[in-house]
């Protein structure tokens, strides 16, 4: 598993991952499922989720008409939205955009556009077509928040934004003293908002750390809001 946050200054390009098995016989790599969480935006900012294609003839023909205006789901977001991405969902972070990203252990990346930026030399960018046809799911199905399982804890609330066979994260709003019981290989954790403490240790928003399989229940205690990604 990794864990990043990702500050976009510019809009990045347009991507799609592999899912384990294209990723092994192609890439001898692991395949890439992750998820998003928006920690803050600009005003207006975009997203790019998912594509208009409801074949893979449209996906193509859209590619190689350079139609990327009809062919990507783009829209504005918001502090607070959360996005799953399994592997084979073509998608984008746009500029002006903090993101919490959690995600499967891969560098795999296939680039379907980058708007045809240039870079000092008059070159594009590579661009992986083929790859990132072969691997897109059609037609887009996004992820259901309905799913999304709520309840009160002992002093907040815990939201399982998404539970699947790649990755599980949990969003905690705490509001005082709170143990969180730790029945996984290991948890990334990430203070996204507030301050207290973790087994006595002082904490804040920014921090990041990682409980290992020994560590069977940690005491959090504060105000704050704290991601918790596990297996």
């Amino acid at each position: 598993m990794l864990v990043k946050i990702i500050d976009a200054c510019n809009d990045l390009s347009v991507q799609v991952h592999p899912n384990d098995e294209y990723a092994a016989l192609h890439e001898n790599s692991l395949g890439k499922t992750e998820c998003w969480y928006v920690l803050d935006c600009k005003e207006d900012t975009k997203m790019v989720m998912g594509h208009h294609a409801k074949t893979k003839e449209e996906l193509v023909k859209a590619i190689e008409n350079d139609d990327y205006d009809h062919l990507l789901n783009k829209f504005d977001i918001k502090k607070g939205d959360f996005f799953y991405i399994p592997s084979g969902t073509i998608h984008a972070i746009c500029k002006g955009s903090l993101i919490y990203e959690a995600q499967q252990s891969s560098d795999i990346t296939y680039r379907v556009y980058d708007y045809h930026r240039k870079d000092k030399d008059g070159n594009e960018r590579q661009l992986h077509v083929k790859q990132s046809i072969d691997v897109t799911t059609v037609p887009y199905k996004p992820y259901d928040l309905a799913k999304q399982v709520e309840e009160t804890i002992e002093n907040g609330t815990r939201k399982e934004l998404v539970s699947s066979n790649y990755l599980t994260l949990n969003k905690y709003d705490m509001t005082g003293y709170n143990k969180v019981i730790n029945d996984k290989p290991f948890q990334l954790v990430s203070i996204i908002e507030g301050q207290g403490t973790v087994e006595g240790k002082e904490v804040r928003k920014g921090d990041h750390f990682v409980v290992c399989s020994d560590q069977k229940e940690v005491d959090f205690d504060g105000t704050m809001t704290v991601m918790i990604c596990t297996l």
